[in-house]
C-alpha cells in the first residue's frame, strides 16, 4: 500500500500540477519552478504522511481535479481541431484509464509523432511549370515549414530539371527552412551553372557547401 500511494502521488501530481499552479494564481515559471520543489521536497521527507491520506480522499480529489481539466468543452474543442489532433488525444485518455498513467502517454506520445511525421513527408512545395519562348520556367514554391524529412523529394525534383530551362524558388512564405534544405538548394544552385540552369532564389537564405554529395 504504501509503495503503491508513494509511486501514484509524485505521477498524478506531475500530471495536475499545471493546472492546479494557475488555479491557485501562479503566473511565473518561478511559481512552477518553486511548486515542483515543493512536492519534490514532501516525497522525500514524509512519505508516511503522504501515505495516511485515504485513497478515497485521494481519488474524489483526482476524480474533481480530472473532469475541470477535462471538461467537454475541450472534447469538442479538440474535435474541431481535427481527427490528426483528436485521435491522439482521445486514444491517450482511454489507454491512460485502461492500463497506466506512463503507458498512456508513451502510446500518445508515439500516435502524435506519427501524425508529425507523415504530415512532413507530404511535399511542402509545389511545383509550377510554364513555358515561355521555347524555355520551360520552372517554379517551386515553398509552404509554410520544411524539414529534413522532405530532402530526399526535394533533390529528385531538382534534378529533373532539364539543361536550358529557368528554375525559380519561392520561400517568401516559410516559417521555417532546415538547414539541410537550403544546403540542398545552395549546392544545385552551384550545379546548376555547369548545366545552363538559371536559378532565382526568392527568399532563400544561400549556405555555404563544403563538397558535393
Amino acid at each position: 500500500m504504501a509503495c503503491g500511494l508513494f509511486g501514484g502521488i509524485p505521477i498524478t501530481a506531475v500530471v495536475v500540477r499545471g493546472a492546479a499552479n494557475v488555479d491557485a494564481g501562479g503566473k511565473t515559471k518561478l511559481s512552477a519552478f518553486t511548486h515542483g520543489v515543493f512536492l519534490l521536497l514532501a516525497v522525500l521527507f514524509i512519505p508516511f504522511l503522504l501515505n495516511k491520506i485515504p485513497y478515497a480522499s485521494l481519488a474524489a480529489i483526482l476524480l474533481m481535479t480530472g473532469y475541470n481539466l477535462a471538461k467537454p468543452k475541450l472534447f469538442k474543442s479538440m474535435l474541431h481541431l481535427g481527427m490528426k489532433q483528436f485521435l491522439p488525444f482521445i486514444i491517450t485518455i482511454i489507454v491512460i484509464l485502461s492500463t497506466d498513467l506512463l503507458i498512456g502517454v508513451t502510446i500518445g506520445l508515439l500516435i502524435s509523432i506519427y501524425f508529425i511525421i507523415q504530415n512532413n513527408f507530404k511535399a511542402e512545395y509545389k511545383i509550377i511549370t510554364t513555358k515561355k519562348s521555347n524555355t520551360d520556367h520552372h517554379l517551386i514554391k515553398l509552404n509554410s515549414n520544411v524539414s529534413f524529412l522532405n530532402k530526399v523529394k526535394l533533390r529528385k525534383s531538382l534534378d529533373e530539371i532539364q539543361e536550358y530551362n529557368i528554375l525559380t524558388i519561392d520561400g517568401n512564405e516559410c516559417n521555417f527552412i532546415d538547414y539541410d534544405i537550403l544546403e540542398i538548394i545552395s549546392e544545385f544552385e552551384e550545379k546548376a551553372k555547369d548545366r545552363h540552369i538559371e536559378v532565382i532564389l526568392n527568399g532563400i537564405e544561400k549556405v555555404s557547401v563544403s563538397s558535393f554529395h
